[in-house]
């Protein structure tokens, strides 16, 4: 007899009694459990550019409505990663520049944004690093467009180091999250989702955004996943 829950199965042998309520019981408490070393968290566009008052956005006077309570629940969940070797990737927007160092910019990117100029979300300046209430991540990748996939080597590092699980947090639920979010489905990963731990650039785009995710991913809050970590170290 064979016996089959999830990805458990128990095969009866003859004369030896199972008690499956006891397995299947045992199986629950379990299945909720992240492995640490096999899931990564995804920190994506946390940048100063974004954030800080002296970042391009903070010079333009655009805000996250809650960056600040974002940049909170997001440190508990990097300390949680750090102190059980779990692995921290920052995936940066990035603009590139042409051989005169001004920055390549989509047409569509100029309307959004008109107030992007030279220095802006360039690799290797102060803005475009990860804030430093959340650094150092172990790994950096650098994103051109939505999707922490596109046109990056994200998919090869995580393959690389045996990653299975995603952990996202960061900004741009909407956009840049939700992009990845399907993505990362399409490439057979298991996904999660900060509640607490994203945020858009208005509360009413976060709202819908996390409604439409629903059906994507699942969405938990920083804390709980804190305690999934806490419950697999213990």
């Amino acid at each position: 007899m064979t016996w089959i829950s999830g990805e458990l199965q128990i095969i009866q042998l003859p004369g030896i009694p199972i008690d499956q309520h006891l397995l299947y019981s045992q199986y629950r408490e379990n299945e909720n459990l992240m492995n640490i070393r096999k899931t990564a968290l995804i920190l994506s566009e946390m940048q100063n550019d974004y954030l800080h008052a002296d970042g391009a956005y903070g010079r333009a006077h655009i805000r996250l409505p809650n960056n600040r309570a974002v940049i909170e629940q997001l440190i508990k969940v990097t300390n949680a990663f750090r102190e059980n070797g779990g692995k921290i990737i920052t995936v940066n927007f990035s603009l590139i520049c042409d051989k005169d160092n001004k920055p390549l910019i989509s047409e569509e990117l100029k309307q959004d944004c008109p107030f992007l100029t030279r220095g802006d979300f360039q690799i290797g300046r102060w803005g475009h690093q990860l804030v430093e209430e959340l650094a150092p991540a172990d790994y950096a990748i650098n994103k051109i467009s939505e999707s922490c996939f596109h046109m990056t080597h994200l998919e090869w590092l995580l393959r690389k180091l045996g990653v299975d699980t995603l952990i996202f947090g960061g900004l741009m639920t909407n956009e840049g999250l939700a992009s990845s979010l399907r993505d990362a489905q399409n490439r057979s990963f298991k996904t999660i989702l900060l509640q607490d731990g994203s945020g858009s650039f208005s509360i009413a785009s976060q709202e819908a955004a996390l409604r439409s995710l629903s059906f994507v991913t699942e969405i938990s809050t920083c804390t709980d996943v804190c305690g999934k970590i806490q419950q697999l170290t213990y």
